[in-house]
């Protein structure tokens, strides 16, 4: 009886004391990784934000006609400036739909949409480091079973980089569009982090490259003036 009591008590004991892994969107998502938000918005200024090291100025309607040269019917265009951490970064954005990239390579997720298909936009100009190396985020609308699995719903990308961009609900309920938040992921990380709406909340990983960095910063107030 000894003998057959001693190996079960080890295997017991290996069970209880495995410990727990953490995976690096938990990393992500820590305290000390989250930036404290500040809005700027009464009826005698214009809307601005401050995150982290960086902040907006005020939306300006309308677009560059080189930003919107291939889309033929933007909605909502608008720019603004997005300053901080030794940058001053022009960012134009516009809602259209999926018919306006039938000539441009897209990811799976967004190239078998129908073609009336809501998409939204924005184009980033280049870091003072690399400034001409500019950004496009292109991202549709997730339903909410594919917020529940954190699917894809969008890419941020230049010439040489992409960065894959998903959208969760793990902030709200289940099955809804409660808290909605998008990731940035890197090299197959979470790097960013951001949930808009009347109480945002943002996340930057300090691993994250610098001009990386910047540049997702960019993408984030984008959402967050949208």
């Amino acid at each position: 009886m000894k003998k057959l009591l001693f190996p079960l008590l080890f295997l017991l004991s290996c069970t209880t004391t495995k410990p727990t892994q953490t995976t690096s969107a938990d990393n992500l998502y820590s305290h000390d990784q989250e930036c404290p938000v500040k809005v700027k918005d009464s009826w005698m200024s214009a809307k601005t934000i401050t995150f982290g090291l960086y902040n907006t100025s005020s939306r300006k309607n309308g677009v560059t006609d080189a930003m919107g040269s291939f889309i033929k019917d933007p909605k909502n265009p608008f720019s603004f400036y997005i300053s901080g951490n030794e940058e001053k970064i022009l960012v134009q954005t516009m809602n259209t739909s999926r018919i306006a990239f039938s000539n441009r390579d897209l990811p799976a997720v967004l190239s078998s949409l129908d073609g009336s298909a809501p998409i939204y936009y924005a184009l980033i100009n280049g870091t003072k480091n690399e400034p001409l190396k500019r950004w496009e985020l292109i991202l549709k609308s997730p339903t909410y079973l594919e917020l529940n699995s954190n699917k894809q719903a969008g890419i941020l990308r230049c010439a040489d980089t992409d960065i894959r961009v998903t959208a969760h609900n793990r902030f709200g309920k289940v099955n809804s569009y409660e808290n909605v938040c998008y990731e940035f992921q890197y090299r197959g990380q979470p790097v960013a982090a951001v949930i808009s709406g009347d109480k945002p909340r943002i996340w930057i990983s300090k691993d994250t490259p610098t001009e990386t960095a910047k540049t997702v910063a960019a993408a984030i107030a984008a959402l967050l003036l949208k």
